[in-house]
């Protein structure tokens, strides 16, 4: 995907920065990522990404249910150093290949669009 399709989720007002959305919800605003069952895992993917080198994780698009939030969707941001641009290509591209889709290829872009369900 380009970097302008992923600006254009970026640009929206409803994105935010995955963690610190994960971790602000309750009890009763329970916020997940994809078909993850429990706050934690989806807190834990989000942490995965982080720790593969990603400079920053986007949940877009993030959908409103009576018992909360729930997004498939993130949008991370690319680091410079190409080892961790690797690694980071090598996670999305793990969870791209999980839902069907090829990995994408490191072509100098500065974001990748993950889809988790």
């Amino acid at each position: 995907m380009s970097d302008e399709f992923c600006k254009k989720f970026l640009r929206d007002p409803n994105t935010k920065e995955v963690l610190g959305w994960l971790k602000g919800g309750s009890g009763e605003d329970f916020r997940s990522l994809g078909e993850l069952a429990t706050n934690e895992e989806s807190i834990a993917l989000a942490k995965e990404a982080y720790d593969a080198g990603a400079v920053e994780v986007f949940a877009v698009e993030i959908d409103e249910y009576p018992e909360g939030q729930n997004t498939g969707k993130l949008v991370l941001k690319l680091p410079d150093d190409p080892e961790a641009r690797q690694r980071v290509c090598a996670w999305c591209g793990r969870i791209a290949q999980e839902q069907g889709f090829d990995p994408e290829k490191d072509t100098g872009q500065s974001y990748l669009f993950v889809t988790l369900d």
